[in-house]
């Protein structure tokens, strides 16, 4: 009786239960999303199992709601693939949901066809060759894309590069825009390697839509067991700013090139490490070394700008460092290299330069006094001149024309005790100063032995001093001669 009793109530519960499942439409574009509504009574919808989705739907979303009448379970789906696709039974405790069927169509009156493609340079790697991966997608122009994510997979390092767009075709032949996304891609192990793509996703007009992406698989092959750590199966490219002919001893300078190839930083480090050693004659500082963009957006290569700072310990010639840059050329299966040839310095000491530079420093500033006090000299013995005619043009008779005359001197001298010393001083002092004749009708004109008038005798003196310089000397006597002027 008591078995009786337990059969009818778990009849019971069972028909008390249920499930249900259906969608919003049941035609939709590949892109575009698509509800399934999943009801239960007497169930826990927490437990419902939706792995049987992944194969052909991206679970995007869930809502969950409940009430009275039982909970709700709301997905958000966006189809993998076009064609009539399977939604499968879902199975909750004893139950299942029932099978329903979902039409997608390659694009329709809103949602444009899309094609997409993946595109490895080159198809076939090397381990640790920097490899162009592109990501290309063909669409009408309204739809507006996101870069997707690549997910994180040993064996591999995938670095994001640029991105552009431009008009492109498909492959029937038909006009499409072109979305290109590029990456660079490492294979750091030989073998085969595949690289899922999550949902792409775009907006068009306000409306997400998220397509699949499309998988690749690519090979990559191994390098040569003999090979050194930290060469790259890629040739580099190498651009060194020039240096100066001349550099003072005991001076820093640093020499700066660029490196375009497959070369890690920690891998230029230990290349260079082992070719710069300090030695007597130059001392090395470690290298400096900076990631920089290359100029090709989408060029898979690294590009490192390296510094090197060096100062010079000997003066002389000296000859910099030769660099040689290791890299495994594949098509002779050979290792080969490129040199970065070190230039020839002529290291001078900058302590002579100084003891030079203050020589000529100081020949200069004793030229440049000797012209000044030239110019002084000058211009003191032409202000004398012109005090001197001025004292002359004055004189009111023939006695002040006397004293004027006597006085009269371009190097300072006392007043002359008579126009004969004056004259023999004169004959000395100046050049082409011929006063003869003047003294003497002066000193006739003094004794009244000749009657010339005042005003004549001072046109005389004033044409013959006005023609007056001094003569010629060497520095040493200007010097004393500006002095007699000075004390004047």
């Amino acid at each position: 009786m008591v078995r009786v009793l337990v059969l009818l109530l778990m009849a019971s519960a069972a028909h008390a239960a249920s499930l249900t499942a259906q969608l919003d439409r049941t035609v939709v574009a590949l892109g575009e999303p698509v509800n399934l509504t999943v009801r239960a009574r007497g169930l826990n919808l927490d437990a419902l199992d939706l792995a049987p989705l992944d194969a052909t739907f991206d679970v995007y979303a869930r809502t969950r709601s409940g009430g009275e009448s039982g909970e709700t379970l709301v997905l958000t789906l966006y189809p993998r693939a076009t064609g009539v696709l399977r939604i499968p039974a879902l199975p909750l405790e004893r139950m299942r949901t029932p099978g329903l069927s979902l039409k997608v169509a390659d694009g329709n009156e809103t949602v444009p066809s899309v094609t997409t493609d993946w595109v490895l340079e080159p198809a076939m790697p090397r381990v640790n060759q920097p490899t162009r991966l592109t990501l290309a997608i063909c669409d009408d122009g309204s739809l507006q894309w996101q870069r997707p994510d690549l997910p994180t997979q040993a064996g591999r390092i995938v670095r994001v590069l640029g991105e552009d767009e431009h008009a492109g075709v498909r492959m029937a032949g038909e006009a499409c825009t072109l979305h290109r996304y590029f990456w660079a891609l490492l294979a750091t192990r030989d073998g085969t390697a595949t690289l899922g793509v999550p949902m792409l996703d775009a907006n068009r007009f306000g409306q997400h839509l998220r397509f699949p992406g499309p998988g690749l698989a690519y090979q990559a092959a191994a390098l040569p067991a003999w090979l050194p750590d930290h060469v790259p199966p890629v040739a580099p490219v190498i651009h060194a700013d020039s240096l100066p002919e001349r550099w003072p001893l005991r001076r820093p300078f640093s020499w700066r090139f660029e490196i375009l190839g497959g070369y890690s930083a920690e891998g230029l480090k230990a290349l260079l490490d082992g070719q710069l050693q300090d030695s007597p004659a130059l001392g090395i500082y470690p290298p400096l070394i900076e990631a920089v963009a290359p100029d090709d957006p989408a060029s898979p290569l690294s590009r490192y700008v390296v510094t090197l700072f060096m100062e010079p310990r000997t003066s002389g010639s000296l000859k910099l460092p030769t660099l040689r840059l290791p890299w495994y050329d594949a098509a002779r299966d050979q290792l080969a290299s490129i040199q970065l040839v070190g230039k020839t310095l002529t290291v001078f000491d900058s302590r002579w330069q100084y003891v030079v530079q203050g020589m000529l420093g100081l020949a200069g500033t004793l030229l440049l006094a000797g012209a000044i006090w030239q110019v002084r000299y000058r211009v003191r013995w032409r202000l004398a001149r012109r005090r001197g005619l001025r004292a002359i043009r004055e004189a009111r008779d023939i006695a002040g024309l006397d004293q004027a005359v006597r006085q009269f001197s371009l190097t300072g001298q006392a007043t002359a005790s008579s126009l004969g010393e004056w004259q023999r001083r004169l004959q000395q002092e100046t050049e082409a100063c011929d006063v003869a004749d003047a003294v003497r009708r002066l000193e006739h004109q003094r004794f009244g032995q000749d009657s010339p008038t005042l005003a004549a005798l001072q046109q005389d003196f004033l044409e013959i001093l006005a023609m007056s310089r001094p003569k010629s000397r060497s520095f040493r006597s200007i010097l004393c001669m500006d002095a007699r002027i000075s004390r004047a």
